[in-house]
């Protein structure tokens, strides 16, 4: 288990350094380069002097600090030797510029203009003083030759115009001259025309415009008629059904209603079932029984005397003694 977690590492570690070194400073190219340069695009000192676009191919981050630029590769196969130093007269870019860190897909621009002492982006040469025609970007380790852009110098010389390639970074086709200067930008530049001016062009006397716009306004009439009359009949049939409803809700009520009262005056008595009623009931308070007076008479006639109630016949004599 443990050597098949290794093996994974290990095919991990491969699989992410082909992919650093697929996208790396070996995706930089040189875009475009100015020799004469006029009136076109100024350095940070307000100088005019010739320039050359490096352009990032990669999507993701380059920094290209530490490789160099130079315009004579002499000393470069002694350089890729073991042991090799790389030669002194090759421009090497500082480490110490962030700016030198490209962007995916970005442009950078650097000055041909012999002056390394103005800052990070000035080269040590210059092209219109240069016996070669050909400038080259050299990796860090003076070893490998990432590019390297050859350029007509005598017509560049001659004539205020850039040399590059129409597509960025696709040094596989031809470079040609430019109808447009882009330091900093993409050298495929679309022109573009307003929608006026294309109407203006496509319809001078606005007689398409006229038919469109009738056309539009016509359609959209139509549309809002056939939304109205969907609409209109659904609302009509709805509110039909809802009146039938409440109509049909109304006539149940009104015989739920009727049935109630109906109820209550069946639950109701007649005068004469209320008259027995009390009559009865008055009897029954008033004249069924005699007041209770809680004292209990007995009626003995005359005819009969009775002695049981005189105390002197309950009582016993008194013995009395004689003598004989």
């Amino acid at each position: 288990m443990k050597s098949f977690s290794k093996y994974i590492i290990l095919l991990a570690a491969v699989l992410l350094t082909g992919a650093a070194s697929a996208q790396s400073v070996r995706d930089l190219r040189f875009n475009e380069i100015l020799i004469k340069n006029v009136d076109n695009f100024d350095d940070e000192y307000g100088r005019h002097v010739p320039w050359i676009e490096v352009f990032n191919t990669a999507y993701n981050s380059v920094n290209m600090a530490g490789c160099f630029i130079t315009d004579d590769t002499t000393g470069y196969a002694d350089g890729r030797k073991k042991g090799g130093n790389i030669p002194e007269h090759w421009y090497r870019i500082p480490k110490t510029d962030i700016h030198t860190n490209m962007p995916q897909r970005s442009y950078l621009v650097f000055y041909l203009d012999a002056q390394p002492l103005y800052g990070t982006f000035h080269v040590n040469f210059d092209p219109r003083t240069s016996k070669t025609n050909y400038i080259a970007l050299i990796s860090a380790d003076g070893k490998d030759l990432i590019d390297i852009m050859y350029y007509p110098k005598q017509e560049l010389m001659d004539s205020v115009v850039s040399y590059g390639y129409e597509k960025d970074g696709i040094t596989e086709d031809k470079a040609v001259f430019m109808e447009q200067f882009t330091p900093g930008c993409s050298n495929e530049v679309k022109m573009t025309v307003s929608k006026q001016e294309r109407l203006k062009r496509d319809d001078p006397y606005g007689i398409g415009l006229a038919i469109i716009s009738m056309s539009v306004v016509f359609t959209a009439l139509v549309l809002i008629y056939l939304m109205l009359k969907l609409f209109g009949y659904s609302s009509k049939k709805i509110a039909q059904r809802n009146a039938k409803k409440s109509e049909i809700e109304s006539g149940a009520k009104s015989s739920l209603a009727a049935a109630e009262v109906k109820e209550d005056e069946e639950d109701q008595l007649t005068g004469e079932q209320i008259a027995a009623i009390t009559m009865a009931l008055h009897l029954h308070f008033n004249s069924m029984h005699d007041e209770e007076s809680e004292v209990i008479t007995i009626d003995m006639p005359s005819a009969h005397y009775s002695p049981w109630a005189q105390k002197e016949l309950a009582m016993k004599k008194t013995p009395v003694l004689r003598r004989k």
